[in-house]
């Protein structure tokens, strides 16, 4: 068999490497600054370090230099993922913590209190729900688009209501044709008005829901969030 140069040997050595350099690869109990911050935080490395594919740091993939600046991607426990310049090449992976400059503690505080507020906000946009101190975005994703959208402006902020048609699933008897001619009846399950919920934001955080027209339900219980914490580096 004829050897392969060099050169391609090289290339396909790296390139399961490479392409871990590009979209982030999530791993349960880490946070992702990408989901709280919209400027990139960058670190150094104080030592030499090796970089690997999982957060146990399992699977090497290369080593990094002291002194490489290297993006912050996400944060564990014991190890943080970063995408930086190995001697292999570009690559994104975990290394320890004890490898790069150290990370303010309020920083690391609060990224992990917005990932558990995330946490609990994306259980209730599963549902189609709202709670208090829920911002424009997450409402949007839960609800869907408003009817209707009034807003005013004062000496306290700005105050939004969002209006929102509320629906239900019933049966429904519909009659047709079977593939004999014979008419039938058969049950569809459709969507019905179930009244209207008011969506009040001061400031693009929710402060008051209201139903205004349909069944209230008496033991409802307004949910509440925490506010998301602004996360600076």
């Amino acid at each position: 068999m004829k050897a392969l140069p060099c050169p391609l040997v090289a290339a396909l050595f790296l390139a399961p490497v490479l392409a871990h350099a590009g979209a982030v690869i999530r791993e349960e109990g880490a946070v992702y600054l990408e989901d709280f911050m919209k400027q990139p935080v960058r670190l150094a490395t104080i030592a030499d370090t090796s970089i690997f594919y999982q957060k146990d740091l399992g699977r090497y993939l290369g080593t990094i230099r002291k002194g490489q600046i290297v993006e912050l991607q996400a944060v564990g426990e014991k190890a943080y993922r970063i995408r930086g310049k190995a001697q292999q090449g570009q690559v994104a992976g975990w290394v320890s913590e004890a490898a790069l400059s150290p990370l303010r503690q309020d920083f690391l505080d609060n990224l992990r209190q917005n990932a558990l507020r995330k946490t609990e906000v994306d259980a209730l946009i599963e549902k189609n729900e709202v709670a208090v101190n829920m911002t424009p975005e997450e409402v949007t994703k839960s609800l869907g688009k408003a009817s209707k959208t009034t807003s005013r402006l004062d000496a306290n902020g700005r105050e939004e209501t969002w209006e929102f048609v509320r629906y239900k699933t019933v049966p429904q008897e519909v009659s047709g044709y079977d593939r004999t001619g014979r008419l039938i009846t058969k049950i569809a399950y459709v969507k019905v008005p179930n009244g209207k919920l008011s969506v009040t934001f001061q400031n693009s955080l929710v402060t008051t829901l209201e139903q205004t027209e349909g069944n209230l339900d008496r033991d409802a219980r307004v949910k509440i969030v925490g506010a998301p914490i602004s996360v600076t580096f």
